[in-house]
C-alpha cells in the first residue's frame, strides 16, 4: 500500500465514510481498494452521507476537515472528550434528524424523556431521569437543585449561596478529581474527609450532601453503600458520579438501587450518544429541582447547560441500543477487529499478547489489545510504532497528544521541572504496543492493519 498514491484527503474520507456508514453496502472496507481508487458514494442518505447535496461554501468539497485545515483521526485512544467522545450509530443519527422535524416544549420533552429513561434503566419507584448537557452539567444542575430546591430567590442568587441554609458537600479526600470543579461552580463548599468516623463528624447543620466519585471508589475508605447509609441517617443527599462507569450495563440500575439520590452517566462515552449529552437519574423531586436550574429556564446557573431536542432524542435511542445490546456479541466484534490486525503483522514477528479485560473494572471498561515486537527481527519500539500511526496522513491513527484533561494555561508560581512520562506507552515494555478498538468504525481495523504493514516493512531489520 502506497500512502502517496493518487488518493487525496477528500477521496480517503469519502470512501471511509461510505464504507462505515452505508447500510446498503455493508461489506467490510478493503484497504487495498481504499487506497487504489476513488469509490462512488452510495445514493442513500445514511450515517455520515449527505442528506442534501452541498454545492457551495463549507462542505461543498466533500471534506469539511480539509476545508478547515484539521486532521481527522481514527480513534484508538478511547471515549475521551478531547477527541470527540464516541461513534454514534446510524439509528442515533436518524433520531437526531427526526428531532429536528418539529418544535416542542423542551421541559415537556425532558419530563417525558425522564420517564423513558427511568423505565429503560429499571429505576426504583419514585425515580426519574433527565437528559443533561454531559455528566459535568448534571453535577452543576444536580447540586444546584439540592441547595435551591424550587425556591425562585435561591435559583436567581446561586452561586452566591452564603445565605443558603445548607451549602456544604462532604467528599472523601481520595475522591477529589477535576470534576469537583463543577460542584464548586455552584458555590458549594467541599469538606474533605478520609474515614467513616471523619465523615460522620464533618456533618453539621450546613451540610447538604455527600459526594461519591465512582471511578475512585476503590481508593476511598468509605464505600458507596456506607456513604448512602450515613447520609440517610443524617437526612443528607448523596450524588454518585458514575460518568464513565458503564458498561457493565447493570450499573445503570445498580447504583440507584443502592440508594443514591442522584446518579449521573455520560451519554457520549460507551453509550455512544451525542457527545454533549449526559444522563441524570434520581428522585423525582430532585430531578424537578435540577430541571428548574437548567435551560430552557432563564436566569439560572444551568442556562449554559442547554440541551436541544435533537440531542434528547439521539441520547434516548443510544441508551435504548446500549441497554438492549448483547454484550457478548459486542466483545466478539472487538476480538474480530483485533484479529484482523494480528493476522496482518504476524509475518513480521509481531505477535498478539493476551487480551486484557476486566468486566468489573471502574471507568471505560473495554478490552485492551497489545502486540509484542520480536527485537531479534525488527529494530523498532512500541512507542515508535504508536507515533508513526499517529503521524499517518491524510487521517491520523490515534493521537500522541490527546491529553485527557485538555489544554492547560500558564502557572507562573509553578517551579520548572523536568518533563515526566505522561503516556502509558512511555512507561511500558518498549517491545510492545497496543490500544483499544471499541471506537473503530467499520473497516478501520483493516486500515490500521495495512498501515502497520507499511510501518513494519520499512522498519530496520535486526
Amino acid at each position: 500500500m502506497n500512502m502517496k498514491s493518487g488518493w487525496n484527503r477528500r477521496s480517503f474520507l469519502s470512501a471511509l465514510g461510505a464504507a462505515s456508514g452505508s447500510l446498503l453496502a455493508p461489506a467490510r472496507l478493503n484497504a487495498s481498494g481504499l487506497f487504489a481508487k476513488k469509490p462512488k458514494l452510495p445514493a442513500s442518505s445514511v450515517d455520515g452521507n449527505p442528506i442534501v447535496p452541498i454545492t457551495t461554501g463549507l462542505g461543498s468539497t466533500g471534506d469539511i476537515y480539509a476545508e478547515l485545515g484539521i486532521t481527522p483521526l481514527i480513534n484508538i485512544n478511547g471515549t475521551i472528550t478531547v477527541m470527540g467522545g464516541s461513534v454514534m450509530k446510524p439509528e442515533v443519527m436518524e433520531l437526531i434528524r427526526r428531532g429536528n422535524e418539529h418544535f416542542v416544549l423542551i421541559d415537556e420533552l425532558e419530563i417525558a424523556a425522564g420517564k423513558f429513561i427511568a423505565k429503560l434503566c429499571k429505576s426504583p419507584v419514585g425515580y426519574t431521569g433527565l437528559v443533561t448537557g454531559g455528566a459535568a452539567a448534571a453535577l452543576v444542575v444536580g447540586y444546584a437543585g439540592m441547595m435551591t430546591e424550587d425556591l425562585e430567590p435561591r435559583m436567581r442568587a446561586i452561586p452566591d449561596v452564603s445565605n443558603f441554609p445548607r451549602n456544604e458537600v462532604i467528599i472523601q479526600k481520595s475522591h477529589r478529581y477535576p470534576f469537583d470543579h463543577q460542584i464548586r461552580q455552584t458555590g458549594a463548599k467541599l469538606v474533605e474527609v478520609e474515614t467513616r468516623e471523619e465523615m460522620i463528624a464533618a456533618i453539621n447543620p450546613r451540610t447538604v450532601a455527600i459526594h461519591f466519585t465512582n471511578i475512585l471508589s476503590d481508593k476511598g475508605k468509605v464505600s458507596g453503600p456506607e456513604t448512602v447509609a450515613i447520609a440517610k441517617a443524617h437526612n443528607l443527599y448523596t450524588f454518585n458520579d458514575a460518568s464513565a462507569d458503564v458498561p457493565p450495563v447493570e450499573r445503570l440500575w445498580k447504583y440507584p438501587e443502592i440508594g443514591f439520590d442522584l446518579v449521573t452517566f455520560s451519554g457520549g462515552k460507551d453509550i455512544c450518544g451525542p457527545q454533549a449529552s449526559g444522563i441524570l437519574i434520581g428522585k423525582e423531586e430532585l430531578i424537578r429541582y435540577s430541571l428548574l436550574n437548567m435551560s430552557p429556564q432563564e436566569d439560572r446557573i444551568g442556562r449554559c447547560c442547554k440541551v436541544g431536542k435533537e440531542t434528547i432524542f439521539g441520547l434516548l435511542k443510544a441508551l435504548e441500543i446500549f441497554v438492549n445490546q448483547d454484550y457478548a456479541d459486542t466483545l466478539r466484534m472487538y476480538d474480530e477487529r483485533a484479529q484482523v490486525i494480528t493476522d496482518a503483522v504476524k509475518e513480521f514477528g509481531v505477535a498478539a499478547l493476551p487480551r486484557q479485560f476486566n468486566p468489573e473494572a471502574l471507568g471505560n471498561v473495554t478490552p485492551y489489545y497489545s502486540w509484542h515486537i520480536d527485537p531479534s527481527k525488527l529494530r523498532i519500539t512500541g512507542p515508535e510504532v504508536m507515533q508513526q500511526l499517529a503521524d499517518t496522513r491524510p487521517m491520523g491513527i490515534g493521537s500522541m497528544g490527546a491529553g485527557v484533561g485538555g489544554m492547560r494555561g500558564r502557572n507562573p508560581d509553578e517551579p520548572a521541572a523536568e518533563r515526566r512520562p505522561s503516556r502509558k506507552s512511555e512507561l511500558a515494555d518498549p517491545t510492545t504496543f497496543g490500544f483499544a478498538v471499541w471506537q473503530l468504525k467499520e473497516g478501520e481495523d483493516k486500515v490500521i492493519a495495512d498501515r502497520l504493514i507499511e510501518i513494519f516493512s520499512a522498519a530496520p531489520k535486526a
